[in-house]
Parts: structure tokens; sequence; C-alpha cells
């Protein structure tokens, strides 16, 4: 018998309590842990253990917040409060004559950077637990800037531009997988935890120049009609929300 379990026999087992604060600074501190805690748990994570990690009860939790999905929606706004797109459009339009591969690669390269551990665990705990609509708000939010890069791309090909023909849906594609490549050097990083053989610097120029080469052949062979019939016609979806 340890003296752990002699001190503790018939003792209550006491939790601290959190101390008292003012309505605004709780409601933030209960934000903040929970964007913690799903991020680790996912969206099906009790919000009992969630208050216990806190130190609160789970009546407090809703004192403040009317369900668990308006706890979810106020995690996913702090997290969209400083999105890691604001300024991409501008410091894209800003580099204009310069190599395409020069110009994606310098925006992604202070794009990643604001990809936190949690918020990227927490956009990828929103796929598996099927909570699609953080990932449709960031999509549109990145929308404008893959927009510019695709006229850009369009230009420099001397194919037509988005007004004159709208967006394809192969084109749609190929801004996604622009995306998705950029964005897993962080989930590798923060979710898979991979070992790093680049840095990011590395990694996002060799997707860059990657993708600004096969860009160009794919658009090429989707404006000429030598891909299949879906993926030459216009987007269905031009807001690109399947992203």
């Amino acid at each position: 018998m340890t003296i752990t379990s002699i001190m503790n026999r018939g003792e209550p087992i006491v939790r601290p309590r959190a101390a008292r604060l003012a309505g605004d600074v709780r409601r933030a501190q209960i934000i903040a842990a929970a964007c913690q805690f799903f991020a680790e748990n996912g969206f099906s994570g009790p919000t009992r253990d969630l208050a216990a990690s806190i130190g609160v009860t789970q009546a407090l939790l809703y004192r403040y917040f009317d369900s668990k999905t308006d706890l979810i929606d106020a995690v996913f706004a702090e997290v969209f409060r400083e999105h890691w797109s604001v300024g991409a459009l501008e410091r894209f339009e800003a580099s204009a004559g310069a190599p395409m591969a020069d110009r994606v690669a310098e925006v992604y390269g202070h794009m990643l950077p604001r990809m936190t551990p949690t918020a990227t665990r927490l956009f990828f705990r929103a796929g598996l637990d099927a909570y699609a609509e953080p990932i449709y708000r960031s999509a549109s939010k990145s929308l404008p800037l893959w927009n510019a890069m695709l006229a850009e791309w369009r230009r420099e090909e001397g194919l037509p531009t988005l007004a004159g023909k709208p967006m394809l849906e192969g084109e749609r594609m190929l801004m996604i997988a622009l995306h998705n490549a950029m964005t897993m050097i962080r989930v590798r990083e923060h979710v898979f935890r991979t070992p790093r053989w680049l840095s990011d610097a590395d990694e996002i120029r060799q997707i860059s120049e990657t993708q600004d080469a096969g860009i160009r052949v794919v658009l090429r062979r989707l404006h000429a009609g030598e891909a299949s019939e879906r993926r030459c016609a216009i987007a269905d979806n031009p807001s690109l929300e399947a992203a």
C-alpha cells in the first residue's frame, strides 16, 4: 500500500475551481480553451470535459453559449479573426512583373506562418467531423487570391480573361490543388507530425516551381479541349466552396 493511497483513502477529490472573472473575460477564456480542446479531441468531445479542463461547471459554459454549436461557431470566429489569407491578394498584386513561381512562393511564404498548430488541427478536425462550414468560409476568404493567380496564368499563356471565359472546372481544381499542396506543409507538421527535411522556404519554393510548370501545361490543354468534357466545362460552382 502506498503513502498516496493511505492519504487519499475516504477523502473526496477536490478539483480546483477557476477564479471568478468578468463576463467578457470568462467568455474569451472559454473560447481559448475550446480552441485547444477541440483541436486535440475533435468536435465530438463532450463539453463537460471541456468545462473540467477550465475548472468551471458545464452549466457555466451554457451561460455564455446557447449550445455546443454556438461554442464551435465562436471558436472558428476566433480563428477567422486573423485568417492567414488577410493581405495575401494585396501582396500578390504588389509583385506584378515578377515570375509567377516567385510571386506564389512569396505570398505563401507569408501565409503559412499564420497557420498555427491549433488552427491547422481545428480545420483538420472539421473535415473529419463533417463540420463543413468553416472549410467553406476559409475557401471564400482565399478565393480572391486564387482568382488573381489564375487570371495571371491565363494572361501569360495568352488565354482568355476570366471576364471573357469564366473559370473552368479543371481550373478550379488546379487552384485547390495548389492551395492544398501548400497547406499540407502545415498538416504534415502539426497533424501527422512527420519529420521535416526542408525548411518552409524550400518546401514552398519547390511546390511553387512544380505547380507553376504544371498549371501552365494543364491550362493550355483545358482551353484547347484536350481533356474530359467535365474538366473543360464552365465550373458549376466558381465560388470554390468544395475546397
